[in-house]
């Protein structure tokens, strides 16, 4: 196998390792499962989206042709679910959150349990 089969293959597999750990944290925090996977996910999201602004500029560039492949197909799609997650989705999911953590913190001080 040639370096550029294996380097191929290497991302291929990081990529879709990190898409399912981005999807595993946005229901993790939607369904309130973790109140640090919104920290994780801000990190994924802003090293994930480096990623695919380099590789799309990279593979991309007008000096070169390229044949598109499956990876490219992943990052390509992958580039615009990212774009729309970080202007519309992400910022409700944050305002969602902000808006619930007063409510838990009163509920929480209403029944006697305090946070230290």
């Amino acid at each position: 196998m040639k370096l550029n089969e294996k380097l191929f293959v290497l991302q291929h597999n990081l990529f879709t390792i990190f898409i399912i750990i981005s999807y595993v944290l946005i229901v993790a925090i939607y369904l309130g499962l973790s109140s640090s996977a919104g920290s994780y996910l801000h990190v994924i999201d802003y090293y994930m989206r480096i990623y695919i602004c380099l590789f799309l500029i990279w593979r991309f560039n007008p000096f070169q042709k390229v044949e598109f492949t499956e990876l490219d197909r992943k990052i390509v799609f992958s580039a615009g679910v990212f774009i729309l997650t970080t202007t519309a989705l992400n910022q409700y999911i944050t305002r969602a959150i902000q808006s619930i953590v007063p409510t838990i913190k009163t509920s929480a001080e209403n029944s006697g349990v305090t946070s230290s």
